[in-house]
């Protein structure tokens, strides 16, 4: 059987198969994930405020961005969410697509794109 274990804030911080329930565990129901957040039922992603989610993103990332911003359209939309939302969630589409759209035109790291999405 798969379980995840989780630590003190409910966050997964590993993954595991065992033929009993470790201590720390939770079942495991097919999506759990590093990173995910257990409510008591389900397995979902991080959720940040729009300055929360801004702030994972180093100086040189930022400043990338903006300036990537003043030329390419795609960017400035994403950024503009960004900004715009109440909160933002690491499961959303829109938030995987513009930064996988980040990777894609070198702004970020595949690596980098991981970290910041993960709690």
């Amino acid at each position: 059987m798969k379980y995840a274990r989780i630590d003190g804030k409910n966050v997964v911080v590993e993954l595991i198969e065992s033929s009993s329930r470790p201590n720390g565990c939770v079942p495991d129901d097919g999506t759990a994930r590093i990173g995910a957040i257990f409510d008591g039922w389900t397995f979902r992603g991080a959720v940040w405020t729009s300055y929360e989610f801004l702030n994972r993103f180093t100086n040189q990332e930022l400043d990338a961005i903006l300036q990537a911003s003043k030329t390419d359209a795609a960017t400035l939309r994403f950024l503009s969410l960004a900004q715009a939302a109440n909160e933002v969630d690491s499961d959303d589409p829109i938030t995987i697509g513009g930064m996988d759209y980040l990777v894609s035109v070198g702004l970020l790291g595949s690596s980098r794109r991981d970290e910041i999405l993960q709690k």
